[in-house]
């Protein structure tokens, strides 16, 4: 069973700006797959929103990845005046 976690962001900045910010937090991202908290993530642009879909293997690895990437969302969402919602939970396979 794994888990997702999906952000998401909704912006005043411009789609450069942001994606400015995107590229700063992916090398957090890189990281924790590389340390196999992360097993994969996904930045897809819908219209005026932003979505971010990361997935673990475990609670843990999500908690691990939600410590890890705190600092790093209080500073690229929150100070830029950004709203952001997240939806988290386990994925069961069927069939």
């Amino acid at each position: 069973m794994s888990y997702t976690r999906v952000l998401v962001i909704e912006t005043p900045l411009s789609r450069a700006a942001f994606m400015k910010n995107v590229r700063a937090t992916e090398k957090i991202f890189k990281k924790l797959q590389k340390e196999k908290i992360l097993n994969s993530y996904k930045i897809i642009e819908a219209g005026e929103r932003w979505l971010l879909i990361v997935e673990f293997d475990s609670k843990t690895k999500l908690n691990k990845h939600v410590k890890a990437t705190a600092p790093s969302r209080r500073e690229q969402i929150d100070d830029l005046g950004a709203q952001y919602w997240v939806y988290q939970g386990q994925v069961k396979a069927s069939g």
